[in-house]
């Protein structure tokens, strides 16, 4: 390998970076690369993979690995990501796709993919929820976890990818960087970098109106938009907390348009939606000591919780606004292994509110008559 040195080096200046800049993308001195494009050492056996596969090279030009089989090789790595999702492993999927991005770090399926676990890691995000929970978080308790990393990152893609789809994931990332950070000005110029129209919304303007497939694309437009509005005034709602009664409120305006679109009955993913929504009923009327209404919801967040964790695998609407339309359950990635009953319970146990009602015999009989129905899988 005594051409090493220079093939490196040719490489490297073919993706115009400095010896300090790969070293940083992988992860190493910069007097390492130094030495090696000067051929005083070798980079150690196992870093030869990850530079075969940082400079995209042939298995002629660099280590012997196939460019099939590395393309078949990431294709299993972006099944097994879509598998863990579904299972709800965050953790393992989080080290998973980290493992991988080590490996193929100028692949952009893996790295979009390892941007966005690194954005939602929830190891911090668990370590965060828990010191909230016990009024721990220090005043200037860091609000975007790997902050400096994932600018960095969102800045390499807009500057050298040329995927627009892969530049919208950026650009959608830095939005949400700068809002968590409280610079609005900034988000909001990322944000205006999108169409002014999405994906879905010109797929409605695709078919002649009045046609079927115009229809079918019209009545998703319904449910997607009403899925969104929900969420967004219990949102609104949620971030109410100093004015409980109004909190409430806005969470039974969302309940009414619910029901006014899943006329049926037939709430497919949205039953999730109202055992969340009731469970923060059931909070917010134990904190204004309506321990009747209280139990009211409390009881209905669970008896959702169950119906979600037995919705059949498809979902064919047949509300009026919205019939045809499809969910599947496979295509959700809720960020939990265990079940939405289990999930409930968990919440209970930690929410000090509930304190408050612990020990009212209908309190136990909802935990009694639930908790067989928590699973620790779905």
């Amino acid at each position: 390998m005594k051409n090493f040195g220079n093939k490196i080096k040719a490489l490297r200046r073919k993706m115009n970076l400095t010896q300090e800049e790969l070293a940083e993308r992988l992860n190493i001195s910069f007097q390492a690369v130094s030495k090696w494009e000067t051929n005083a050492s070798l980079p150690d056996v196992t870093m030869l993979p990850v530079l075969a596969n940082f400079f995209n090279v042939t298995t002629d030009e660099l280590l012997g690995v196939d460019l099939a089989k590395k393309q078949a090789k990431i294709d299993e790595i972006i099944e097994e990501y879509g598998r863990l999702s579904n299972l709800g492993k965050e953790k393992e999927k989080f080290d998973f796709i980290c493992q991988a991005y080590r490996e193929y770090p100028n692949d952009y399926r893996i790295l979009e993919k390892y941007m966005w676990m690194r954005y939602y890691d929830p190891y911090f995000w668990e370590d965060y929820w828990e010191k909230e929970s016990k009024g721990e978080l220090p005043e200037n308790h860091e609000k975007v976890p790997h902050k400096d990393e994932l600018l960095n990152i969102c800045n390499r893609i807009l500057n050298e990818c040329i995927d627009a789809p892969m530049k919208y994931e950026a650009i959608s990332m830095l939005s949400g960087i700068y809002r968590d950070l409280g610079n609005y000005e900034k988000a909001i110029e990322y944000i205006q970098m999108f169409p002014t129209c999405n994906r879905e919304e010109m797929m409605e303007d695709l078919y002649e109106k009045g046609s079927e497939k115009w229809r079918e694309q019209i009545r998703k437009g319904i449910k997607r938009r009403a899925d969104g509005l929900f969420c967004a005034i219990r949102i609104y709602g949620t971030f109410l907390d100093s004015d409980l009664e109004k909190s409430i409120k806005f969470y039974k305006k969302a309940e009414e348009l619910t029901h006014l679109i899943y006329d049926d009955g037939d709430y497919g993913f949205t039953t999730y939606y109202l055992g969340e929504l009731y469970m923060s009923l059931s909070v917010r009327y134990c904190r204004l000591n309506d321990y009747e209404n209280c139990k009211k919801y409390f009881e209905l967040a669970f008896l959702y919780a169950k119906a979600y964790d037995e919705l059949p695998e498809t979902t064919i609407h047949s509300s009026f606004l919205i019939e045809g339309c499809l969910f599947k359950c496979s295509d959700v990635n809720s960020g939990y292994e265990y079940n939405f009953v289990k999930k409930h319970l968990i919440f209970v146990g930690k929410n000090r509110f509930f304190n408050r009602v612990r020990n009212e015999q209908w309190f136990k009989d909802i935990i009694e008559k639930y908790t067989p129905f928590a699973k620790d899988r779905k």
